[in-house]
């Protein structure tokens, strides 16, 4: 895996098709009918896709999504819509590999909503030797707000060296003054209804409140070679 894959965002348009996202969002609907409200809350399950240093799934919630947001993490997402978004994903594995060419497969599936205030606050997802993106497929388009950012940096504050791979500094999310005080560029862009938005693993993303409606997304890590 290169540096310059952990570092890379990219996009595919039409990653899913229309009857493939309508698919997504009535298995979500038949599944959301089916639980407990309070179970999809962010955490609430004892698990959380984001992960930082020496803090607890509640802690992690509150530095990352500080206004909460309704979450359906790996171990209770439907089958169906893995494999709805696994089958696009090695459709497009080509064009996934012009991006990121160790890519493997995904993982990790997740779906999340956002309501008017919420949002997720700027953070590294963390470099490691199996891991080279992450990506969110949004299946909506009524919605305001919620834009998906990544920002570069030319700053070395960020990573450090373990051998000969990358690696992050530790507390690199918005609990830490250091992170918050490296000079950054931030590069922003409206999430569209079957679209899929990649991230390299190694780069700094974020997203601004939602404002009106609701945004889903599908969002699932890539395995790297």
């Amino acid at each position: 895996m290169s540096v310059s894959e952990n570092m890379m965002p990219y996009s595919l348009e039409g990653f899913l098709d229309e009857a493939e996202v309508d698919a997504v969002i009535a298995s979500i609907d038949r599944y959301k009918a089916s639980a407990d409200p309070k179970k999809f809350a962010a955490g609430a399950s004892g698990y959380t896709i984001h992960n930082s240093e020496n803090l607890t799934v509640a802690e992690i919630v509150a530095v990352y999504e500080p206004k909460g947001r309704l979450d359906i993490n790996w171990q209770e997402i439907p089958r169906d819509i893995v494999e709805i978004v696994e089958g696009a994903f090695f459709r497009r594995i080509e064009d996934v590999r012009r991006a990121f060419p160790t890519a493997y497969g995904p993982y990790g599936f997740t779906y999340v909503e956002y309501q008017p205030g919420q949002f997720f606050t700027a953070h590294i997802d963390g470099v490691n030797r199996h891991q080279v993106c992450g990506f969110g497929v949004t299946l909506t388009n009524d919605f305001e707000g919620g834009e998906f950012s990544v920002e570069t940096c030319g700053s070395g504050r960020l990573w450090a060296r373990d051998g000969d791979r990358l690696v992050n500094a530790p507390g690199h999310d918005a609990q830490s003054a250091w992170y918050r005080s490296v000079p950054r560029t931030k590069w922003t862009t409206r999430p569209v209804r079957g679209n899929a938005l990649f991230y390299g693993s190694g780069l700094t993303h974020s997203s601004q409140p939602v404002t009106k409606g609701v945004l889903r997304k599908v969002l699932a890590f890539v395995r790297s070679y």
